[in-house]
Order: structure tokens, then C-alpha cells, then sequence
């Protein structure tokens, strides 16, 4: 029988066998280091793998929110419509009526408009006016220009106080202006800026400007001038017309709101 060497290497398929405690302890680190690594690989995740989180939630509660939102915005919307009559008394107490008795209207044009509006208000109260009625003479009363009527009527005193050369030429062109509001082609938005010239901004007043005093000739030429060319451009005869009943225009405003409702 021949022996081997003793330097032979060992089968490669043979299991080795060594120390218990040694198995143990290899084992215990190759799983801390398996869950250290798994650890690792959860914080190095991109966040497009770790889930939707509370962005779900949050766009719910938004979404809802906004239905909430519109579905209060309507309400409310249809209880003002509703109470169209209610907010036109409020305006026209709290407001309209304060800006005539506060105008320099004459006092038997202010008496004559105030005793329009305050019967407007009766009817209102009483249920003779219908929601789309009131909403219609409103819109009519903000388009006439009653309050800027005193402040004409006022440009109209200085110049007839005045020995302007102009003066007749000027208080002219001031009726003509007038008659334009009776034929319907002048608003109060042209009032604004035919009187801008001795206006001034006035935070304190409700229409948010205010006449400037005294007058004086230079600015109300050029109120008159500006005059002139609303009245032109309206087709207004060149002449002189006869005093206009202010009260009268309120009264068929408000009868043509009540009728053929707004513009």
C-alpha cells in the first residue's frame, strides 16, 4: 500500500468544521450587517418609491374646500338677488337721500327730488316694486346726474353773478348740457368729467370728490367749454332751452325703471 504525502491538499469538497462560538459570532454580524444595509437602501430610496404619503389627503380636502366654497358663493349670491328690494331701501335711505340733503341743489329742486325718492321708498317698502324693478330704477337713479346737478346749478349762479363777456355764451352751453340729460344722451359719467375742472377728490364724501370753493372764472370756462362739446357731440340745437324740472326727470326715470326696466 502506498501512503500519501502528508503535504497532499485536502478534497475541496470536504466541510470544514471549526469552532462553535466562532459559526455563532459570524453569523450575528452577517445579519447586523444585512439589516444595516437594508436601512441604508430604505434612506437612499428616491422618494417616487416611498409612497403618495398625506399628498392624497391634502388634495381631497382642498378640492372639497373649494366645492364649499362655490356651493356658499351661490347661495349667497341667490339670497342678494333675492333681496334686491331690501339693499335698494338701504342704499337710497342710507345714502342716496344723505348725498341730495348734503348737494348744492336749490332748495325747492332738493325738497322736490328728495320728495320723489322718499315715495320711491314707500312703494319699495310696501311691496309695489318687484326685485327686477328695483334693480332696474336703481341702475337708472346712478346714471342721472343728481348729485353734479347742484354742482352745475352752483357754476350756474357764479357766472350769472359774474360781468363775464362770455356770460350769456356760457350759460348757454350750461342749458344745453341740461337738455341733453332730459333727452336721455348725457350721463352722470359725463357730468363727472365735463365738472372735473373744479372738482377736487374728497375721501370724506361719498361720491369721492368734492366742488372746489370759491369758483373761480378760469376753471369754469373750462367746465363751459367742456360743456359745449358733450352737447355738440349729443346733437343738442345750439340755443338756449327753458329751465328743466330735475324732480320731473327723477319721476319718469324711476316710472321707466318700474316699466321698461334697466339699460
Amino acid at each position: 500500500m502506498t501512503e500519501q504525502p502528508d503535504n497532499q491538499p485536502e478534497d475541496q469538497g470536504t466541510d470544514v468544521t471549526g469552532d462553535p462560538s466562532e459559526v455563532a459570532l459570524s453569523r450575528k454580524e452577517a445579519s447586523l450587517s444585512g439589516a444595516s444595509e437594508s436601512g441604508a437602501d430604505l434612506e437612499n430610496r428616491p422618494q417616487s418609491q416611498q409612497g403618495p404619503g398625506w399628498l392624497p389627503a391634502l388634495m381631497a380636502m382642498s378640492l372639497l374646500a373649494g366645492m364649499a366654497g362655490f356651493i356658499c358663493c351661490g347661495v349667497t349670491t341667490w339670497l342678494l338677488y333675492q333681496k334686491r328690494t331690501e339693499l335698494a331701501v338701504r342704499t337710497l335711505e342710507g345714502a342716496y337721500i344723505t348725498e341730495l340733503e348734503q348737494s348744492y341743489l336749490d332748495p325747492s329742486t332738493k325738497r322736490a327730488v328728495v320728495d320723489e325718492v322718499k315715495e320711491l321708498i314707500k312703494g319699495m317698502e310696501a311691496g309695489d316694486y318687484e326685485n327686477w324693478q328695483s334693480a332696474a330704477i336703481m341702475q337708472r337713479l346712478q346714471r342721472l346726474p343728481v348729485v353734479q346737478w347742484g354742482d352745475l346749478q352752483a357754476i350756474e349762479l357764479f357766472i350769472t353773478k359774474g360781468n363775464e363777456a362770455e356770460k350769456d355764451e356760457q350759460l348757454k352751453e350750461i342749458s344745453r348740457l341740461e337738455q341733453a340729460v332730459v333727452d336721455g344722451t348725457v350721463t352722470s359719467f359725463d357730468f363727472q368729467d365735463v365738472l372735473e375742472p373744479v372738482h377736487r377728490a374728497d375721501p370724506k364724501s361719498s361720491s369721492g370728490f368734492s366742488l372746489i370753493l370759491p369758483l373761480t372764472s378760469e376753471p369754469v370756462a373750462e367746465v363751459c367749454l367742456r360743456a359745449k362739446l358733450v352737447a355738440d357731440r349729443a346733437k343738442i340745437a345750439n340755443r338756449r332751452f327753458p329751465k328743466v324740472d330735475l324732480a320731473a326727470i327723477v319721476r319718469q326715470e324711476i316710472s321707466q325703471g318700474g316699466t321698461a326696466g334697466g339699460f
